[in-house]
């Protein structure tokens, strides 16, 4: 029962994180779109829309935004898997805990008749 709670404590834990590395990576995509729209403001001189878009993708506020953004994405990727395993081994743990403590009564019944 021990490794049960323990389990469930480490998947609290770890759900707690994912939910504030989902908040990270949130926080990261706004202030990426933020720069790329004031890049493509910057970037109105340029006569066609794909070479605005080329000027603002190049932007180093812009390429900086992304890579915090990638990396927010990455964190929240891999809290996420670990949220799954511990939440997959507390289930696991729940199941052996109820098929134990559901055989009990058979095997107190079976040994009352037994000689």
């Amino acid at each position: 029962m021990e490794l049960f709670v323990e389990l469930t404590r480490w998947a609290e834990y770890a759900g707690t994180q994912l939910a504030a590395a989902a908040i990270d990576e949130k926080a990261a995509e706004a202030v990426l779109e933020h720069c790329k729209a004031l890049a493509a403001v910057r970037a109105k001189h340029e006569k066609s829309v794909t070479a605005q878009k080329a000027a603002a993708a190049s932007d180093e506020d812009v390429i900086e935004a992304d890579e915090q953004h990638r990396e927010a994405y990455a964190v929240r990727k891999l809290t996420e898997a670990i949220y799954n395993g511990a939440d997959r081994k507390a289930a696991v743990v729940s199941r052996e805990l109820t098929r134990r403590i559901g055989r009990g009564d058979r095997e107190s019944r079976a040994n009352r008749w037994a000689a």
